[in-house]
């Protein structure tokens, strides 16, 4: 039965302060828990995990309550926010519980494993008047905010090709579920859907895409995948649950005007290269020693992405200030359902092993 969310917001020394659980107390649940601690406007209430022992070691710290029964967590009229830190197959049904109950969600990526379900989930939390919040947190790295912003500038003139690549070890998970393709839908809708939210974010829609993948028995999964975007700009997507080393990001954005890259393996991760732009008195000579557009070389310069700023932390508070009706979030519930139909159409072209169209 439906009950009346009886709002907890307390003005506390100039916060806001929520009441939040946390569902999932795996890896992503322990990230969450720590930033909504570090917000200064939440306080956690309930963790929730089928691992009553899990549940209980997360929840000692912020002196929360673990339990394996969602029910008095989503029955409780003082939590506001649930958190959904599940496995991907779990989402919807989770979501719909939270928000049936008048909870606002915030939840992990995936939003979901089909187009259908993610759309019911949106559907679910506008019709109970709460807000729904995915966890596409590259959004938010320094790295690749920067990035966007010197495509949206025009710093790099007009961009026409764009690699990335995310690759690491394969994931551990409660039963595995990561290596059951009906769970998880693979390395291209849970792990390459980070780039491929990432060219949406910068570039709009992706109008076809040609796939590959290598998969065989726990624990190799390698895929690549080239879109061409509505805008014009090719795009390489490289992902790998292959590598015995520690996970790693890298992309690389080339312009008319310049090309930026980064590597996280790196000392010095982000690289921009630029075309000098000698004055008009120049010589010839000049132009060439100074690396101008007829020598035909870059000045290369480090620019350092690291400002402090904890790209889990500030999804979190970006979504807290969506609840409380202050401004929209950089992710909203469409720009997850856009990720996926990216990410399951490059699936479906690796099935198939020919080019598709993603719309």
């Amino acid at each position: 039965m439906e009950i009346d969310l009886i709002q907890t917001w307390i003005v506390k020394e100039g916060y806001w302060v929520h009441t939040v659980a946390i569902w999932g107390a795996g890896t992503m649940g322990r990230v969450h828990a720590k930033r909504y601690a570090m917000t200064g406007e939440a306080q956690l209430k309930y963790i929730i995990d089928n691992d009553l022992e899990k549940a209980t070691r997360l929840a000692q710290p912020f002196d929360a309550v673990a339990t394996v029964d969602p029910g008095p967590a989503v029955r409780d009229p003082q939590v506001d926010v649930i958190d959904v830190c599940l496995p991907t197959y779990l989402h919807r049904e989770s979501v719909e519980l939270a928000a049936g109950h008048g909870k606002h969600v915030f939840c992990e990526k995936p939003i979901a494993l089909t187009l259908d379900d993610a759309n019911a989930m949106i559907s679910t939390c506008k019709s109970n008047g709460v807000k729904l919040g995915i966890a596409h947190v590259v959004r938010y790295f320094p790295e690749y905010e920067m990035a966007r912003d010197m495509i949206a500038s025009g710093r790099l003139g007009r961009v026409g090709v764009v690699r990335l690549s995310r690759t690491g070890p394969f994931p551990g998970g409660w039963n595995d579920w990561y290596a059951d393709p009906q769970l998880s839908k693979g390395l291209f809708v849970d792990l390459s859907i980070h780039d491929f939210d990432f060219l949406n974010w910068c570039f709009g829609p992706v109008e076809r895409i040609c796939a590959r993948k290598v998969a065989t028995s726990r624990p190799l999964e390698y895929g690549l995948a080239t879109l061409r975007m509505e805008s014009g700009v090719i795009a390489h997507v490289e992902g790998s649950w292959a590598h015995p080393r520690p996970f790693s990001y890298k992309f690389e954005i080339s312009g008319s005007e310049g090309m930026i890259e980064c590597d996280s393996a790196k000392t010095k991760p982000l690289t921009l290269l630029t075309l000098a732009q000698p004055s008009s008195d120049c010589s010839k000579n000049e132009k060439a020693r100074e690396g101008g557009p007829e020598a035909g070389l870059g000045v290369a310069t480090s620019e350092s992405p690291l400002r402090e700023r904890d790209p889990y932390l500030r999804e979190i508070q970006d979504f807290l200030a969506y609840v409380r009706g202050e401004r929209l979030p950089r992710v909203l519930p469409e720009d997850a359902v856009a990720a996926l139909e990216v990410s399951l159409a490059a699936t479906r072209s690796a099935d198939l092993g020919e080019a598709v169209k993603v719309r």
